[in-house]
């Protein structure tokens, strides 16, 4: 709050809180955390501020909280590139994989490192994964806990031995059982490595490398299969399991029956299983090839139905952008590398194609985007909330305006993106991190080091 005890900001609009809108309401900002939220209907007025923006109808949400970001696999993207992205689509916070290029961060050292450099160059604010090596790494585990990550990343499927490593099961039962005793999250890639590499060697044999080989070489059994046995493993290590990218509705139910047996886990889909599906390989081509791949209609249609019942928790983007020459064979599906970006567009496609035809309510939204993601992953209530205390990460977003996709406006170093043309409703007008100023009027404002490194917060035992 400024010396003459005014407000430094206070944006007026729908304000979305965790149980309804205010219509007329207002939040208020001091000293980067908000100082209080109010009914302009009950209070009378705006309180005083150094800058006072009137949203008019559109929305005031808390900032978007985006648990599966990868800034730097591909080196020409960054912290700085992948965060200005993120402020411009309403994502605040990212949550940053530990899959460097070109090696990853199993360390506390390294963890340390990457901290230093989040701190110099982010636009945004960024919270971290560890991780652990293929074998022998388990005893940095407590280490990287310490040094402030909100959770681990680990893999039962292998891109890199050493960046991507699949951990063996029996090193992950250990990792599983130390990582529980930090009370961090230890977040899951899920597929079968066995099932995915038979099924590639037949399809190349077979001559098939068309779009589509990507998706019938990944069946669906080889996600659930590895679900499954990760969830046996964090039943009987004590771990909050956290299953990244479910691409299909019975990894949901599989979730489902462990957690009613007392098992700790957690779930998300990400916006691309929501609003593609593998009818659109064959005009994507490489630029649809992700892991798990883009699954038949049915399981999109599935995939919506528990989104709206309340059985997701997150929907993420896994923003993994790869530039044009990783993205560029048509002929061999297989030689091309696996990912898109998307933390741009994850807030106003899941409002197109979900709140603005009616299949989920604002409140969902801000739920499955902001809320539960903070809580999973301990930066809850600081992040994820509008709520006195919390930081003033706010988004104007005008559900109204509607506006077509196209990567080459988007904020991303790449330049593509996987919803090209796509016409959506619902529009970022302006983003606050810790209120500060970061995207307005169609443009970055923020600069590199305006964002901050975001340490887990206490766990409660």
């Amino acid at each position: 709050m400024t010396d003459g005890g005014r407000l430094d900001l206070v944006v007026q609009g729908r304000v979305v809180l965790p149980d309804r809108v205010l219509e007329d309401g207002f939040v208020g900002a001091a000293a980067g955390r908000i100082a209080v939220i109010g009914d302009l209907r009950s209070a009378g007025g705006l309180p005083r501020a150094e800058r006072t923006l009137q949203a008019g109808r559109a929305y005031v949400l808390p900032g978007v909280v985006d648990t599966h970001v990868h800034t730097r696999s591909e080196p020409a993207e960054g912290i700085t590139r992948c965060t200005a992205a993120a402020v411009a689509g309403g994502v605040t916070t990212i949550v940053d994989m530990p899959y460097d290029m070109p090696s990853a961060v199993p360390d506390a050292e390294t963890l340390r490192r990457k901290i230093r450099d989040v701190n110099a160059e982010a636009v945004g604010d960024v919270a971290l994964y560890g991780t652990i090596r293929k074998t022998g790494g388990l005893d940095e585990i407590e280490g990287i806990a310490a040094a402030g990550a909100c959770a681990f990343k680990v893999s039962t499927y292998e891109s890199d031995p050493v960046r991507f490593p699949q951990i063996p099961d029996g090193e992950l039962l250990e990792a599983f059982r130390r990582i529980a005793a930090t009370g961090l999250p230890v977040a899951v890639h899920c597929e079968n490595q066995d099932i995915v590499d038979r099924a590639i060697a037949r399809a190349r044999a077979a001559g098939d490398t068309g779009p589509l080989a990507h998706c019938r070489t990944r069946p669906a059994v080889s996600e659930t299969e590895a679900v499954a046995r990760v969830l046996e493993l964090a039943r009987d290590a004590g771990a909050h399991v956290h299953i990244v990218h479910a691409s299909v509705p019975r990894s949901f139910e599989l979730v489902e029956r462990y957690r009613a047996e007392g098992v700790r886990a957690t779930a998300e889909t990400c916006v691309q299983y929501l609003v593609l599906d593998e009818d659109a390989m064959e005009r994507l081509g490489p630029l649809g090839k992700i892991n798990p791949p883009l699954r038949a209609p049915a399981d999109r249609a599935g995939l919506w139905d528990l989104l709206a019942a309340g059985r997701i928790d997150h929907v993420t983007s896994d923003h993994a952008p790869w530039t044009l020459d990783r993205k560029s064979d048509r002929t061999d599906i297989f030689r091309n590398g696996s990912g898109a970006p998307g933390v741009e567009t994850l807030l106003p496609l899941l409002h197109d194609a979900g709140v603005h035809p009616g299949r989920i309510s604002i409140l969902d939204l801000v739920r499955v985007l902001a809320e539960h993601p903070a809580r999973t992953f301990h930066l809850f209530p600081r992040k994820g909330i509008l709520a006195p205390g919390a930081d003033a990460d706010l988004v104007v977003f005008d559900p109204g305006e509607a506006w077509t996709i196209r990567g080459a406006e988007l904020h991303s170093a790449v330049g593509w993106t996987p919803y090209e043309g796509m016409r959506v409703r619902g529009r970022v007008r302006q983003a606050f991190v810790r209120g500060r100023a970061a995207y307005e009027d169609g443009a970055v404002v923020a600069r590199p080091g305006d964002g901050r490194f975001v340490p887990a917060l206490p766990r409660r035992t």
